[in-house]
């Protein structure tokens, strides 16, 4: 029972937070929807309500039983008394008295009859556009109904009806329209555009299997979140946000999964790791740059290499040259030191892709790409491999073998739950030990975003130059291509 409360707590809190998400399209359209209930309600035709009432009893009585039997007799025709109220006797009375304004079939449309039960009263409506008709229609369709009752009801000895209807409030002309109802149709416009925008944002929300936040992955899979990468704005600058803004929220959040991959590695020894993605466009590239870059800073000697022969994207990202790279090493050209590049004046050193071979998955899993992997740790502290999408191509299932562990990036705008659950039972299937996950292209947080915001106006910006110190950032952004010396 206990994971059926939990899946559906989780999904109870991924309703709540969708809510919350979007409370401002609930409140959009319940103004929407009640605005316009009410811009329709002007294009409707105005209707008025006229209504006369009479009262029907007995013209004569001797005692209390006559009387009594008489009132139950006339409750009793009070049915008959409603339909006489529309009957032709009654119509063409009334379309004499208003004249040609109106066919006998307007009229008849336009009149109602009430009895409320268990009495003798009898209440005749009228319905139109003009309210002065309304109440002429009325009184005058309860005038020849007294007179149809007089003619229709049994007549005693004196040759007068038993029954006679009295007019007991005469209709008046409206001083307000009874339909549309402006307001009232406003309120349940607004009403049903919440209750449809609510509903909306639950249906999305349940069948929306994106990976949207850290709730939503821990939901979905058991292994560890190493941290987030923010999304950050477009920018014309492709450098990786550690160049661009390296005192922003953004880049602080690599440090802290930084700290999680070394948390991470006090269980299981680390010092290579491949990162990877389910499938393409999830920013594995970008990541790797970026925690490269904050992995630098603690002076460790940090090796970054391109092992995505499909697409590589390192070189281009940071400036350097890609003729020179991991291809042109495992071909047994050049050796490793004089293949990698330094960045600027860091600890890190770029092996970029180099030229394109024609079986990636073969040349990443030999003997030669273990041998590369073996001489690197002895000469760096920490050695980061950007690898091929798990779901797109079986390199990664190559590279799993000769790495200490394996970093999963999710895109938290597009992977789905059924394309993370197939990524992870390739890697298992290859027998890769994955330290943790980084859920990426989380949305930031404002408050976080105000509290940098202040910390960045305390420094010297970019490429301005400290009292006493020389800006790293602005070191950085003037760094260029340097080969690595032998060691």
């Amino acid at each position: 029972m206990a994971p059926v409360i939990a899946v559906n707590t989780t999904r109870s809190t991924r309703l709540i937070a969708a809510l919350r998400k979007r409370w401002y399209v609930v409140v959009i359209a319940g103004v929407v929807g009640g605005l316009g209930a009410f811009a329709l309600s002007y294009t409707i035709t105005p209707v008025y309500h006229a209504s006369a009432s009479l009262f029907f009893s007995l013209r004569t009585g001797t005692s209390g039983s006559d009387i009594n039997q008489g009132s139950t007799y006339t409750q009793n025709q009070m049915l008959s008394y409603a339909a006489l109220a529309t009957s032709a006797i009654v119509v063409d009375g009334v379309s004499q008295d208003i004249g040609a304004s109106m066919s006998k079939n307007d009229i008849l449309r336009s009149l109602s009859v009430t009895a409320p039960q268990n009495t003798v009263i009898l209440e005749v409506k009228a319905d139109t556009a003009d309210p002065s008709l309304s109440a002429r229609i009325a009184n005058s369709a309860a005038d020849h109904l007294a007179k149809a009752v007089s003619q229709v009801s049994p007549v005693e000895s004196t040759t007068n009806s038993s029954v006679v209807a009295h007019v007991i409030d005469p209709a008046i002309a409206p001083q307000f329209q009874s339909s549309p109802n402006k307001k009232q149709n406003a309120l349940f416009g607004g009403i049903l555009g919440v209750a449809l925008s609510i509903l909306a944002i639950l249906l999305t929300a349940l069948l929306d299997t994106r990976v949207r936040s850290v709730a939503v992955l821990k939901s979905m899979t058991e292994r560890p979140l190493l941290g987030f990468a923010e999304s950050t704005r477009p920018s014309r600058d492709s450098r990786p946000i550690a160049l661009r803004l390296p005192n922003g929220s953004a880049t602080e959040r690599f440090r802290q999964i930084r700290a999680g991959l070394r948390f991470a590695s006090a269980s299981h020894a680390t010092t290579t790791i491949a990162v990877t993605s389910a499938i393409p466009g999830e920013g594995k590239t970008v990541t790797a740059l970026n925690l490269a870059l904050v992995m630098a800073e603690t002076k460790e000697r940090i090796l970054l290499i391109d092992a995505d022969l499909r697409r590589p994207r390192v070189a281009d990202y940071i400036g350097f040259e890609d003729a020179i790279g991991l291809t042109t090493v495992l071909l047994g050209d050049i050796p490793l030191h004089e293949a990698t590049q330094r960045f600027s004046d860091t600890t890190l050193e770029i092996l970029s892709a180099g030229s394109l071979p024609p079986n990636p998955a073969e040349l990443l899993g030999s003997a030669r790409m273990a041998s590369l992997i073996s001489q690197a740790k002895e000469i760096y502290d920490f050695v980061i491999i950007d690898t091929a999408p798990v779901l797109s191509v079986a390199d990664v299932s190559g590279i799993a073998q000769l790495v200490d562990s394996i970093v999963l990036v999710v895109d938290a705008s597009k992977l789905r739950q059924i394309q993370l659950e197939q990524a992870s039972d390739v890697l298992d299937s290859a027998g890769a030990h994955v330290s943790g996950i980084i859920l990426n292209r989380v949305r930031a947080s404002k408050r976080r975003d105000v509290y940098y915001d202040e910390y960045k106006r305390k420094i010297p910006r970019v490429g301005t130059r400290a009292p006493g110190r020389t800006s790293v950032a602005s070191q950085n952004s003037t760094g260029g291509t340097e080969r690595a010396k032998t060691t």
